[in-house]
């Protein structure tokens, strides 16, 4: 039974730790990056699994094509309210930013001078704030399966002593044997 129980605790361990590296991954949402047609305004949603605010990392990086020092400036909004703003120049280098939001839809505008090459975006956890309630979901299932194997191993076990029970019963029948002659009348059990 001691061997059977390390068995479920490793299996508590594994299931955890999987829901941990499950809950901790981000969902990356490309705003404006080099390459791909440049946006003043772009909409994004942020959503949580459970609670209604969730943690956005704003990371933003603003590089000039020609060398020489141009303004930039990112703002995010949401229902009209500022939540971010950040306005500085090309030599500032790449800045990253963690802000907490409502669940939502967000506007982000992107200002910059012409020669300008502008990378945003936006990484959202929606499983972050569920890993408390996860993690105690996945014991309490984990625990019950641990408990119905033994239960189930119980009635089996059970059922085939039972078994064997009335199969010793039905087998302990007398055999009459008549020596007298060749013949005997077939075994009945």
């Amino acid at each position: 039974m001691k061997n059977n129980l390390w068995v479920w605790v490793i299996a508590l361990i594994i299931v955890n730790t999987g829901w941990y590296f499950a809950s901790q991954q981000g969902a990356s949402q490309e705003i404006n990056r080099p390459g791909a047609d440049f946006s003043t305004s772009r909409n994004a949603a942020v959503s949580s699994f459970i609670g209604d605010t969730s943690e956005i990392e704003v990371s933003h990086c603003f590089e000039s094509t020609n060398g020489t020092k141009l303004n930039a400036s990112v703002q995010i909004e949401r229902d009209s309210k500022i939540i971010y703003k950040w306005e500085g120049t090309t030599d500032d280098g790449c800045i990253i930013e963690i802000i907490e939001s409502e669940d939502g839809k967000l506007v982000i505008y992107t200002v910059v001078d012409e020669g300008v090459e502008s990378t945003v975006t936006l990484v959202t956890w929606p499983l972050k704030s569920s890993f408390i309630p996860g993690v105690v979901l996945f014991s309490v299932l984990t625990i019950a399966v641990a408990y119905g194997e033994v239960f189930v191993k119980k009635v089996v076990k059970n059922k085939i002593e039972k078994a064997t029970v009335v199969e010793s019963e039905t087998i302990s029948v007398e055999v009459h044997q008549d020596t007298s002659s060749i013949w005997q009348d077939p075994v009945k059990l």
